[in-house]
């Protein structure tokens, strides 16, 4: 089957490190880990906005129903709450997740899920870890075990599946959501090619998946079962995550960068945000 090719389009440059692009009230946000903002982009003119500094490393973002934003702090193992200009801890995590917090997604009834890495890739062995679920009142609670490197989530339009990918396996995996929010009936969404993994990742209205693999170098469309339909390739720099956004959600918000290492982002400004016209639009969250 042919796999279609698309070509990235510059956007943005001079991030110290990107992750978890969203695209909320008709701007893109993100976090720069590295420089530990939350940042607004307003993607007509390409102008970079700073919300907020966090004291910790920020990655996941997501907003409950009230207009809160929740934000992950990577090292601290915290969700902080940043609502109406004042920033205040919203979650601990540290009881159920391992090494540092990764991504997030928050559904619409402002239940949420988090990742977290189970282990230093940059210097410790692999290890499985929790999938981390925040109540509605933020409690932190296992909502899944035994995954690897737990990283970037999707949620399908009518909140009943969740979509994980792992950046230490192959398989990106679902779960259907209870009413209750219990994660029931785990199963495979689909396995990526040889050599791949997943870092942030977001659904279409198809129910497909767009993936950043970092490891290969190229953000793919995979189809339910794991049939690949479209390829970005991003050449040297690592695909890091990816959204659907814009008046119809047909532009594809990809992050990439120039290292893998956080502790290297630190000291550059080669972190990007570029973008791709796709067919078909974004749905669920993010």
């Amino acid at each position: 089957m042919t796999i279609h090719e698309h070509a990235l389009q510059p956007l943005v440059s001079g991030l110290g490190f990107g992750e978890a692009p969203r695209w909320h009230e008709d701007a893109l946000w993100i976090s720069d880990i590295a420089r530990r903002e939350v940042l607004r982009i307003d993607t007509a003119s390409g102008a970079v906005q700073r919300i907020l500094s966090t004291p910790g490393e920020p990655s996941g973002l997501g907003w409950l129903p009230d207009g809160s934003l929740l934000v992950v702090q990577m090292e601290e193992h915290e969700v902080l709450r940043w609502h109406r200009g004042n920033l205040s801890l919203y979650s601990r995590t540290g009881a159920v997740s391992r090494s540092r917090l990764n991504d997030m997604v928050v559904d619409r009834n402002g239940r949420a899920w988090v990742s977290n890495m189970g282990f230093d890739y940059e210097s410790e062995p692999r290890q499985s870890t929790n999938l981390v679920g925040l109540e509605p009142d933020g409690r932190a609670l296992a909502a899944a075990t035994e995954l690897w490197c737990p990283n970037g989530m999707a949620i399908n339009p009518a909140n009943t599946l969740l979509v994980v990918g792992q950046s230490a396996s192959r398989e990106i995996l679902s779960f259907r959501i209870a009413s209750t929010g219990e994660l029931c009936d785990r199963a495979v969404f689909g396995t990526h090619p040889k050599g791949g993994c997943s870092d942030g990742l977001c659904m279409d209205a198809a129910g497909a998946l767009w993936i950043a693999s970092p490891t290969t170098h190229e953000f793919l469309r995979m189809e339910p079962g794991g049939n690949i339909t479209d390829r970005v390739a991003t050449g040297e720099r690592h695909a890091i995550a990816c959204v659907l956004g814009g008046p119809e959600r047909r532009t594809l918000f990809c992050l990439t960068a120039a290292t893998l290492s956080i502790r290297a982002a630190r000291l550059s400004t080669d972190g990007r945000v570029e973008t791709v016209r796709v067919a078909v639009p974004g749905a669920g969250t993010p």
